[in-house]
């Protein structure tokens, strides 16, 4: 139903912990306090991960947060990827502002450009499957309830957009920037 001129919205646009705001998947793996306590993913049940989740930081607040997944194909030694882990940081920064507990997710990625011409080739054609893979197991594995992506170069871009459209997730792709020329001497 279309709600009525002027009510107020159900979800702020800055209100990601709102008691219906995104927070509903994670709950599986933070405890949902609504299961009674031997039910399946109740919050007794989940203690072990939320004990995990502590060992790394986690305040009691968080499991009430939504989980953002921020998935990047980062290595230092490619100028499409290489701005990619200090992206993340500031999208995390922006999740946590935002009232959601964000999860980093980096995936290894290959040059073409890098290794043709050599055996490493083999491994640049299939590491589109390989990130799309890795950031769909990080993502679905915490039960993350939204997605943030980021790419690249001709293969992370589309291997951030593909688990999107394969997991019918909630989330965004951004790409990175281009690559920048590098110094001569």
């Amino acid at each position: 139903s279309t709600p009525e001129r002027g009510a107020p919205p159900r979800i702020r646009a800055c209100g990601m912990a709102a008691p219906d705001g995104l927070k509903h998947a994670s709950y599986k793996i933070t405890g949902d306090p609504r299961r009674s306590d031997g039910e399946p993913n109740s919050s007794v049940k989940m203690t072990c991960a939320r004990s995990n989740f502590r060992a790394v930081g986690w305040k009691e607040d968080d499991f009430r947060k939504p989980i953002v997944t921020i998935a990047a194909p980062y290595s230092n030694s490619m100028p499409c990827n290489n701005q990619f882990r200090d992206l993340a940081d500031i999208l995390a920064e922006e999740v946590e502002r935002l009232g959601g507990k964000a999860h980093l997710c980096f995936t290894p990625v290959i040059s073409d450009g890098q290794s043709q011409g050599c055996r490493a080739m083999r491994y640049s054609l299939t590491s589109r499957e390989l990130i799309t893979d890795c950031i769909e197991t990080m993502h679905e594995g915490y039960h993350a309830d939204a997605i943030i992506t980021l790419g690249g170069c001709d293969k992370s871009v589309p291997a951030a957009v593909m688990p999107l459209a394969r997991q019918d997730l909630i989330g965004l792709s951004l790409f990175g920037g281009p690559a920048l020329p590098g110094l001569h001497p």
